[in-house]
């Protein structure tokens, strides 16, 4: 059998490697689109994400796809505005399947009072969260089969309006 020219080794060569940044491209990509989806209260952005047998944990409760399609409505109803800021990501690939860990900041800001509901102010009720995911592709596309959200810390700011 002939050698192959250096091209078409290189060609050979690089395609597993560039299949597998495309899958982790692909992972990041979903936590990052996630994160767009709660703060825009994208409904069919946010079902896109999911595994029909999603497992999503959160306090030592897993929900499945039914409840977690309700989180944007039920939990985040109560602030004017959220920002989700998906920081370091760690992805282990494993064929069709993979598991990883997000960091994320996420900002939810809403309005309280002082002096019985007289004189408003703004407050920023911040996260610092850590996901541990499990993902697989189906039919094409990588989703979410399990999501874990741990905080590691909560705590409040005031905000001060933009002009």
């Amino acid at each position: 059998m002939g050698r192959l020219p250096a091209q078409a080794r290189g060609t050979l060569m690089v395609e597993p490697a560039l299949s597998t940044l495309l899958d982790e491209l692909s992972i990041r990509e979903l936590s990052h689109r996630y994160a767009v989806a709660l703060d825009k209260g994208d409904r069919a952005a946010w079902r896109a994400l999911f595994s029909d047998d999603i497992a999503f944990e959160s306090g030592g409760t897993v929900r499945g796809l039914e409840d977690v399609l309700r989180i944007p409505e039920d939990q985040l109803a109560r602030y004017q505005k959220t920002l989700h800021s998906v920081t370091t990501q760690r992805i282990v690939l494993d064929g069709e399947r993979a598991s990883g860990e997000v960091y994320c900041i996420a900002h939810h800001l809403y309005e309280d009072f002082h002096q019985n509901q007289r004189l408003p102010f703004d407050l920023s009720h911040n996260f610092l969260i850590r996901y541990e995911d499990e993902y697989a592709r189906e039919g094409g596309r990588w989703v979410f089969t399990r999501r874990r959200i741990i905080t590691e810390a909560r705590y409040v700011h005031q905000v001060i309006p933009t002009a």
